[in-house]
């Protein structure tokens, strides 16, 4: 989850303030054009403490559902929404910890999970950010963070290289090794055309300000037949469904537009992409029903706390119903995954 750059033009013309935040509207889909109706009103931010009151439209378009804040933090304001913020610090934040004298019967439920719900073979997929049966060239890994992805595809045999915005974000310390690390918005770096065999953003393109600008970056970036790799959260989830407003995802107002199996497509096509795969993973459901169930029953979430043994208890049950959810209703995952191709 990384702090977004740029903004478009054509809303910035036309501001307000939200509590110390300054808006535009955004009336329309980015993707169709077809007007939004709210969907969450009132939301607050119940993670990190950014100020204001926030609304989550949904686009009217049946075949696109895309949402998006209305109305939208500027980029000169957007820093303020992650001040406190705990940027890539401490454990993954879908990994569940046991610990005390539970330890050992969480242990072996986590297994137990794990082995009904056929999650290993999904978590793996998604620990590789879905190349690993890719042949292995140059990757740019946008949005990289603490740099923990970059240290993973380059044991897989990647020639790996990161790009990221926030310099508290921990990768800068990467640059000490042979893993070069860019410090500048991504339009900013004029990278020569052609450079990657595949580039990958893991929860970032939530947070872009601009996502068909964004992406069409990383077309030109692009080797011809390179892939783009995107996870997101999935806004057709089961866990949308059941926590609504609590839904750990939301997250306003970082997460300027959110995304599902029925809008990335689009999106892969307005930035020139000329094929594109989509589906979902409940690979980490686990870790988005803890979180949720959290905003449900507390009213906050504590980024790296223990879970409680409820909190667990909820997190493994969940994981083994999204996961066999998912083998009937194929858009159901937490994550929604794009892979296309230049």
């Amino acid at each position: 989850m990384r702090n977004p750059a740029g903004h478009s033009k054509a809303y910035a013309r036309v501001s307000m303030v939200a509590k110390g935040i300054k808006v535009a509207p955004r009336p329309v889909c980015l993707l169709c054009g077809s007007p939004g109706r709210p969907a969450h009103t009132g939301l607050r931010d119940r993670l990190f403490g950014a100020p204001g009151e926030w609304n989550l439209h949904r686009c009217e378009n049946s075949g696109c559902r895309l949402y998006w804040l209305n109305p939208m933090p500027l980029a000169e304001d957007i820093s303020i929404a992650y001040v406190g913020y705990y940027t890539h610090a401490g454990a993954d934040e879908n990994e569940v910890p046991a610990g005390g004298r539970w330890k050992p019967l969480f242990r072996r439920l986590h297994r137990v999970a794990m082995d009904l719900s056929s999650t290993t073979r999904a978590r793996r997929a998604a620990l590789e950010l879905y190349l690993g049966n890719v042949r292995p060239g140059r990757v740019l890994d946008v949005g990289c963070g603490q740099g923990r992805q970059l240290l993973r595809l380059k044991a897989m045999g990647w020639e790996v290289e990161g790009q990221e915005i926030d310099l508290n974000a921990g990768a800068h310390h990467l640059e000490d090794s042979d893993i070069r690390i860019y410090q500048a918005p991504l339009e900013d770096l004029h990278l020569p055309e052609g450079r990657y065999d595949a580039i990958v953003m893991n929860h970032v393109i939530e947070h872009a300000a601009d996502p068909p600008a964004l992406l069409r970056e990383c077309r030109r970036l692009l080797k011809q037949e390179g892939q783009l790799v995107i996870v997101t959260p999935n806004t057709g989830s089961l866990g949308h469904r059941l926590f609504g407003d609590n839904w750990r995802p939301l997250e306003p107002p970082r997460h300027l537009f959110l995304f599902s199996d029925k809008n990335l497509p689009s999106l892969a096509r307005k930035a020139g992409f000329s094929r594109a795969d989509v589906w979902t993973s409940a690979a980490n459901a686990a870790g988005f029903a803890v979180e949720s169930w959290n905003l449900l029953r507390h009213g906050t979430h504590r980024a790296g706390a223990a879970p409680s043994a409820l909190a667990r208890l909820v997190g493994f049950g969940f994981q083994i119903a999204a996961s066999l959810a998912i083998k009937i209703w194929r858009n159901s995952g937490e994550e929604v995954v794009l892979r296309a191709w230049k």
